[in-house]
């Protein structure tokens, strides 16, 4: 829809562009005396804090080049997964890294070889544990490995800076309830960053994708699940009509799901539109959506989807606001209120 397109570019002009000419007008008055070494916290945050600038511009160049190009009356394109899994797990991958690090390095200052003895049987056991986990896996895959790894360095690495909070002192309520809050947000939001490389990680390994034509009662199998097709039928709604499939999923012998994907036509417009079934689990979701007949045998075109562990995306995306709330709360963030006396 080019119009909407145009909305949602005036839209983030005026948002982003407001945001920028603030920041261009306020530049100038932002300053700071602080100085720090380039091994310690701060430098890690700054790295990351341009880790993450770098990414959202990523997916911001892919979302909108689009709407650019079809704005300006030079063609209609899409970009796709390739274009995401070409940038955005590269940027990830570093990023997972030093937040790892940068929750045990000290402020201001500190010694990177010290930091390394210490987290050492931490690394051998991340890749130790990133070599062995794609073995579950339907097939094996470095790329797996190197996510795995890194996902499990983060929650390992936020494991230990938990412990540390607590020192020598045992766990009890009342010391729970005297760390602040933002250490909470930061653990949470840390644990959600590691979910969230687990979910691209192995979605974009293990998902598979085919578009098949399936006749009455034919089947095929993806990924160990058997999908069984039965025909289509018309049926009627609210406000369209629709011609609506009948799919079975079966996983080892045993009926899972049943799936019925429509292809709508409502009243106030005569294009179809697609309405995919799916079927959502902890660790894939099953998607399926209708395409054309073929021919006079009942055979129709399908296309199908076994998606592998795509809700930790958004589970990491979940804990990260989480966390980022928690953060919010905290005490020491809030602005003390002056009281004057007579």
């Amino acid at each position: 829809d080019p119009t909407r397109g145009l909305f949602i570019l005036v839209f983030l002009a005026v948002v982003v562009g407001g945001s920028l000419l603030l920041y261009a007008f306020r530049a100038p008055v932002v300053k700071s005396s602080a100085t720090f070494e380039f091994v310690s916290k701060e430098s890690v945050i700054l790295f990351n804090n341009v880790l993450l600038v770098v990414t959202a511009a990523s997916i911001l160049l892919g979302t909108l080049y689009p709407l650019v190009i079809d704005a300006l009356g030079l063609g209609k394109i899409s970009v796709g997964p390739p274009y995401f899994n070409a940038v955005f797990i590269p940027i990830m991958a570093p990023l997972a890294f030093a937040v790892g690090f940068g929750m045990l390095l000290r402020w201001k200052r500190d010694t990177f070889s010290q930091l390394v003895l210490r987290v050492r049987w931490i690394i051998a056991g991340c890749v130790g544990g990133g070599l062995l986990l794609p073995l579950a896996m339907p097939f094996y895959s470095w790329g797996a490995v190197l996510g795995l790894t890194l996902a499990l360095w983060t929650t390992a690495i936020s494991v230990l800076s938990f412990v540390d909070r607590f020192g020598s002192k045992s766990f009890s309520w009342q010391r729970f309830q005297t760390i602040p809050s933002g250490f909470y947000g930061m653990t949470l939001a840390h644990i959600g960053i590691a979910v969230f490389v687990t979910g691209i990680t192995l979605t974009s390994v293990y998902s598979v994708e085919k578009d098949v034509r399936l006749a009455i009662n034919e089947s095929i199998d993806m990924s160990g699940y058997l999908f069984e097709f039965h025909g289509v039928k018309q049926t009627k709604g609210p406000n369209y009509t629709a011609q609506q499939a009948f799919v079975t999923v079966s996983y080892k012998g045993e009926e899972v799901a049943k799936l019925e994907p429509q292809k709508r036509v409502y009243q106030v417009q005569t294009m179809p539109m697609t309405e995919a079934a799916i079927d959502a689990g902890l660790f894939r979701d099953l998607f399926v959506a209708i395409g054309e007949p073929l021919g006079d045998q009942g055979a129709w075109s399908l296309r199908i989807y076994y998606k592998a562990f795509i809700r930790w995306i958004w589970i990491g995306a979940l804990f990260m606001a989480l966390g980022g709330l928690f953060a919010a709360c905290d005490r020491r963030y809030r602005i003390a209120k002056v009281t004057v006396s007579s």
